[in-house]
């Protein structure tokens, strides 16, 4: 067991206690009452004392003893109930005269006691006024406390909110900024698509081009060394004929678009 259930076992029988007492009270005789408001009075203070206890530890262990504190002070106005019953039932049968009284010899002696309990009655009173002020007074610093504490919460919750909101703010942005750069990074990836089919037919233009340029050069190559071959064996034919006295004529003839030559000659004596 706990010291704190320790000193909450304790209260209980303390209380437990006083309410037994309490309950057979106003059935007592008047000579009976103050016994019985003593015990009440240590019993409250025995109480008192282990609420104290109980409070340093519930400050340790976490654990609320509001209720314990309700009820001693409840137990404390019943208390003082009784008290004053008792004291006003007390003045009020020392007030009325009594057949075992001789007042021609103690009729001052009798009034001013009758004047000391009245100023009795009167302060105890007063007491009872103060201590219901200071309950007052006390309960009121309670519900301001606890007025500023829920202005505080509210204030923090309604940070909060705010800060929610602003986050949610901040969200639907990211997701439309996402949005974006998703839609400008496929708008990218055609463009660079298309990029690359252009690059691609261009490289195949060149290409085409080159191989289409090559093969006409080759032709007008082929025709060129024909005509230049022809030349010289009507020369040197010419030469040979004119030593024999002899003339030939040699006429070449060459087709560039069929890539032949055809010779014809006529002989001269």
């Amino acid at each position: 067991m706990s010291l704190f259930e320790s000193y909450e076992d304790e209260i209980k029988v303390s209380f437990k206690q006083f309410e037994q007492i309490a309950a057979g009270f106003p059935k007592l005789l008047p000579e009976q009452k103050q016994p019985e408001l003593d015990k009440l009075e240590n019993l409250l203070s025995t109480i008192e004392g282990n609420l104290s206890s109980l409070n340093l530890e519930s400050n340790r262990t976490g654990k609320s003893t509001q209720q314990y504190f309700t009820q001693f002070y409840a137990a404390k106005r019943t208390y003082q109930q009784f008290k004053d019953k008792y004291q006003d039932e007390k003045n009020y049968a020392d007030l009325i005269p009594s057949q075992y009284h001789d007042f021609n010899t103690t009729g001052s002696q009798t009034q001013r006691d009758r004047v000391i309990r009245g100023n009795k009655t009167l302060e105890n009173g007063i007491q009872m006024i103060r201590m219901a002020n200071d309950q007052v007074r006390e309960d009121k610093r309670t519900a301001e406390s606890t007025l500023e504490q829920l202005a505080t919460q509210k204030e923090r919750l309604i940070g909060f909110e705010k800060k929610f909101d602003s986050i949610d703010g901040y969200l639907d942005r990211a997701k439309k900024t996402i949005g974006q750069m998703s839609r400008r990074a496929m708008a990218n990836k055609f463009i660079m698509a298309g990029i690359i089919l252009i690059l691609l037919a261009a490289i195949g233009l060149l290409i085409w081009w080159k191989f289409v340029r090559t093969g006409g050069d080759s032709n007008n190559n082929n025709n060129s060394s024909g005509f230049e071959t022809t030349t010289t064996t009507s020369t040197t034919s010419t030469t040979s004929s004119t030593t024999t006295t002899a003339t030939t004529t040699t006429t070449t003839t060459s087709d560039s678009t069929t890539g032949t030559s055809t010779t014809s000659g006529d002989k001269i004596i």
